[in-house]
């Protein structure tokens, strides 16, 4: 089934229901290592393209280009083009999960590392051209999954407890530091937080398997988790995105097989209130998603 959609019953004979949710995205799919372009409104239009596994991180770098995670770098694909354009690796990224970009073209690097034999998180920065110039230590916290720049240059960093807002050390070089933490209710693995309209935070939830609004204090404003039919589950909330409308897209990651994906509904929207409005399911077409961004 290509997508559930659920609209809204007219209340009386004669009232038209309202018009059913669809979406034009880009899915980055774990699974099955590639690259989806869904579009829901001309379905012959939809087509995928091969990627380096985990295509973690998922994120738009210029115009129908799209930037993904794997080893020790990351790989740019151009849908128009339907291949990959670009590609980058360090020797210095081992344990690499995610990639912001920089103002001056350049960009930082968030990987989990062993600091003075300890866990830790790790940011490198690397220049306009490609060169390291520095290396910020976040110590106490680990399992880095992705890092979100916020326009004042402090970041949202998505490990194994929570969320950590902090702050890069000068040039990019040294120790970083924490300025607040925004802890899940239930375990583990925060994969992604980003900031809400309406201030705050989004966050996927990971293996808690819910998504969040948290105010900027760290209060649990709403929370999100999909009823979805008996044989189907709620696994891993990943990528979130907000809506201009102020729903909220998440991605329900279902599992490193190919095949892992027939076990729930891949994509979820959730209204304010937190009910579930519409999903995406089609494990035929797609596999265990991590990264979805909207186009329409």
């Amino acid at each position: 089934m290509r997508s559930c959609i659920i609209a809204t019953v007219a209340a009386a004979a004669g009232v038209a229901a309202a018009e059913p949710i669809r979406h034009v995205l880009v899915l980055g799919d774990e699974s099955r290592g590639a690259i989806h372009y869904v579009d829901q409104f001309e379905p012959a239009n939809s087509f995928s393209v091969p990627a380096p596994r985990p295509v973690w991180d998922l994120r738009v770098c210029g115009e129908g280009k799209y930037r993904s995670v794997s080893g020790k770098g990351f790989t740019v694909t151009d849908l128009k083009e339907r291949k990959a354009v670009d590609t980058f690796s360090h020797d210095a990224l081992g344990g690499l999960t995610s990639v912001c970009d920089l103002p001056d073209g350049g960009f930082i690097a968030g990987t989990n590392q062993r600091v003075d034999d300890k866990d830790a998180v790790v940011v490198y920065t690397f220049s306009a051209d490609r060169q390291l110039k520095g290396k910020c230590v976040f110590r106490g916290i680990h399992y880095l999954r992705m890092m979100t720049r916020l326009p004042n240059g402090d970041v949202l960093l998505a490990w194994n407890d929570g969320i950590l807002k902090g702050r890069l050390a000068a040039g990019g070089d040294g120790e970083g530091t924490a300025l607040q933490m925004y802890k899940l209710p239930r375990d583990r693995n925060a994969y992604m937080a980003i900031p809400r309209k309406a201030g705050g935070y989004w966050v996927g939830g990971g293996f808690a398997r819910q998504a969040y609004a948290y105010a900027e204090d760290g209060a649990i404003l709403t929370t999100f988790e999909a009823k979805m039919p008996e044989g189907l589950k709620n696994n891993f909330y990943a990528g979130v995105v907000e809506l201009a409308n102020g729903n909220l897209i998440v991605a329900n990651w279902n599992g490193h097989g190919a095949e892992d994906s027939k076990n729930g509904w891949q994509i979820l929207e959730f209204d304010g209130e937190g009910a579930c409005v519409w999903n995406l399911h089609d494990p035929v077409a797609y596999g265990s998603i991590t990264g979805v961004i909207v186009i329409k």
